[in-house]
């Protein structure tokens, strides 16, 4: 589904189950990575160098049994596993008390922003592993690449003039109360061009808010592997407003409007939920319930790019509350940006999204900040009912 050729990211991004096809699935025996067989970057206790340029080192996996019924399962024993590698100090700084609710929002965009939890930098080659695999267990395999292809994008901006400040080492990993398939607890990732706030509550996932972008946007190369982690996600949008003819797609353009990033972005550490949203006449675009059979399986196909990154456990009931036909009746496609130029992602400030009564995804496409003269995406993906689980 993404487009991606995988080779190994100098490759401690080979973790838990990645070849093993029951990972993500129900009924499911698992493994889950203790150490990858190499690693990229500069962990605090195993690197070969000291100094902020990426080095390769070899180590030997192991790994441990992990027998799993459901996906919640497969993620709480991924994330006591990684727990299991910390020690007592890690540990008191990557969980978080459930009630704090500033946590829960603090996530960020940007680089170089306090984040809840450890960065992948400070953690040995284990950890990091263990980390990897909490991340492989809460995504699909699509989401996943997506994943692995955010931070690859971040190595190559620090290859690009970027500087130290671009770089895989500096995303986070933190949970939100205590690992457990009944209770209520979250995990966050988080870094730039990234934030999974993914909230479990009695065993059920909820994957909003979700920000993922990427400069470049095109697919690029570094370490002999290609990658475009949004090119599905861009394309998938651009191909709903295709499938509209003229005057629909006129209906569609929100005149008087212009955008320079998402409307509803960062938290920030909040504590409450926005309230950013359109409401009543303020909700614009085109009923996706007017549309004709091809041009909504169309806008299905756009929201899967995002609700689909998450496994099935999660993301299945998820389409069918936002494709029913209640709340399709409810269901605005919008765009803004140069109406000369049209849904063109080259174009900076083009703006799409998909606003339901319950699902709102955005994206926006702005120029590059360390790759000039060419646009680059942020989206959104939040669900106004159920962010965080419902738990502010």
């Amino acid at each position: 589904m993404k487009q991606f050729t995988y080779l190994p990211l100098s490759s401690w991004v080979m973790t838990a189950c990645l070849l093993l096809s029951g990972c993500n699935g129900s009924s499911s025996s698992t493994m889950v990575t203790t150490a990858a067989d190499t690693t990229t970057g500069t962990s605090s206790s195993t690197s070969t160098s000291t100094s902020s340029t990426s080095t390769t080192s070899t180590t030997t996996a192991t790994t441990t049994p992990c027998t799993a019924s459901t996906n919640i399962a497969t993620v709480v024993c991924a994330a006591n596993a990684f727990l299991a590698t910390l020690t007592t100090s890690e540990q008191s700084t990557v969980v978080v008390d459930w009630s704090n609710a500033t946590a829960k929002t603090t996530w960020s965009n940007l680089p170089n922003v306090t984040r809840n939890g450890l960065r992948l930098g400070a953690l040995d080659t284990d950890s990091r592993a263990a980390a990897m695999a909490v991340a492989k267990a809460v995504l699909s395999d699509a989401g996943y690449t997506d994943f692995v292809g955010i931070l690859a994008a971040d190595n190559y901006l620090g290859t690009q003039g970027g500087g130290s400040g671009y770089s895989a080492d500096n995303y986070h990993i933190a949970f939100i109360g205590t690992p457990s398939t009944t209770g209520d607890w979250m995990v966050q990732i988080g870094g730039h061009h990234l934030a999974y706030n993914v909230t479990y509550r009695a065993g059920i996932g909820y994957p909003t808010p979700n920000h993922i972008g990427s400069e470049p946007k095109a697919s690029f190369e570094i370490n002999s592997a290609t990658y475009a982690p949004l090119a599905d996600e861009g394309n998938a949008l651009v191909a709903m407003f295709k499938g509209l003819d003229a005057t629909q797609l006129s209906s569609a353009y929100l005149s008087g409007e212009s955008y320079a990033d998402v409307l509803v972005g960062p938290d920030n550490g909040s504590a409450v939920l926005p309230m950013d949203y359109p409401v009543g006449a303020n909700r614009r675009g085109v009923l996706v319930s007017s549309l004709n059979t091809t041009q909504k399986a169309l806008v299905t196909a756009a929201m899967q790019q995002w609700v689909s990154d998450y496994p099935t456990d999660v993301s299945n009931g998820l389409l069918s509350v936002y494709t029913s036909d209640a709340a399709l009746a409810d269901t605005y496609i919008a765009w803004a940006g140069n109406q000369t130029s049209g849904v063109n992602v080259d174009v900076k400030g083009t703006y799409m999204r998909i606003d339901g009564p319950r699902l709102w995804i955005e994206l926006i496409c702005q120029n590059g900040f360390v790759i000039r003269n060419t646009t680059h995406y942020h989206t959104m993906y939040r669900d106004k009912t159920m962010d965080y689980g419902n738990s502010l």
